[in-house]
């Protein structure tokens, strides 16, 4: 029997990263701390980015930003990938982000990473976990898409997306791949890809679902260190849409075809089929932990919420935000700090 192989990244190169790259006409670039962000300071109609790369978000108080943000004393921050990014949000307005700061009346810090996973989740907090109040780590896919479809499943950090585009920037020195960027040192040629033989397959697919699950929380328990004592953290499994998994409705499938292929994939019914396996666990080890868990799963929406199997639009970026609140809501109050002793 011929191996079942999965090859994210051919699919990735032929589109800027990504379709939605194309659509929204932005790039990612090489960040020294997150591998990877959008460009800083983008300016669109659709898409507008701070300093760091990090999506703008609406609130009652205006535009939120990471510098703004801090200035202001903190508030809520939204940790995850894509998903939490709002790739297909029709604006900086349509995010989860945006909608839960509106409900709950604060300022809401999106932090989501394009194709991140929870090692670039823990990054991409660091400087603003001492101010947040809430954070929700709205998150999942990344460590699980990755693990699948990685070639270095077991690696001591974990795998990420666009692997084989880092693999060839790394096999070059440091300062050799700036002359190649200037173009000093125009003869260079990227390393090789693997050969298909040597891409993954889902011989271990159950190791590879485990192992992704451990991270996560491995990577939630850096996060919780990181919070302050008094915030409430609550871990939110984004959803994950199917025909199997939700009644989709006509809108959806006319906007996308949930039959294809996934991101490109030939045969994606392993990563369906896992991904089950894959909350249970994650539920699991956060209830060792003592984080709160709720599973905002495809199921628990209406309506045209998806535009893709991960990625919802505008509305289902609100229904999310209302169940996040709700989640948010229903958490006990937060200890208060120690008071220090004279």
């Amino acid at each position: 029997m011929a191996k079942e192989v999965s090859d994210h990244e051919s699919f990735a190169i032929r589109h800027r990263g990504g379709v939605m790259f194309e659509r929204y006409d932005i790039d990612l670039h090489l960040h020294p701390y997150l591998g990877y962000a959008l460009a800083r300071n983008h300016r669109s109609a659709i898409i507008n980015t701070d300093e760091e790369g990090f999506r703008h978000a609406d609130s009652p108080f205006g535009t939120v930003d990471g510098p703004g943000w801090r200035a202001a004393g903190g508030g809520g921050v939204v940790l995850g990938n894509s998903t939490a990014f709002g790739m297909a949000a029709t604006s900086d307005h349509g995010t989860v982000a945006t909608h839960l700061a509106l409900l709950r009346g604060d300022r809401q810090l999106n932090l989501g990473v394009v194709g991140g996973n929870s090692v670039q989740e823990v990054i991409a907090g660091l400087p603003y976990l001492d101010l947040a109040d809430t954070v929700v780590v709205f998150s999942g896919a990344g460590d699980y898409w990755t693990s699948l479809a990685s070639w270095t499943p077991y690696s001591a950090w974990g795998p990420l997306f666009f692997e084989g585009t880092l693999t060839s920037l790394t096999s070059i020195p440091l300062f050799q791949l700036a002359a190649v960027a200037t173009g000093v040192d125009p003869d260079w040629r990227p390393a090789p890809q693997p050969d298909a033989a040597d891409r993954p397959d889902f011989a271990d697919v159950v190791e590879r679902v485990e192992a992704a699950a451990a991270r996560q929380i491995r990577n939630l328990a850096a996060v919780r260190r990181l919070a302050r004592p008094d915030a409430r953290l609550l871990f939110a499994l984004q959803p994950f849409a199917t025909p199997r998994s939700r009644e989709l409705s006509a809108e959806e499938m006319e906007h996308f075809d949930f039959h294809m292929p996934m991101f490109g994939q030939e045969k994606n019914r392993p990563f369906e089929y896992h991904w089950g396996r894959f909350t249970e666990l994650v539920a699991k080890g956060c209830s060792e932990l003592g984080v709160p868990f709720t599973d905002i799963s495809a199921d628990r929406f209406e309506g045209f919420a998806f535009s893709d199997h991960f990625h919802l639009t505008d509305e289902g970026n609100r229904q999310a935000a209302v169940m996040i609140h709700e989640a948010l809501a229903a958490l006990p109050a937060p200890a208060a700090p120690p008071t220090a002793q004279p």
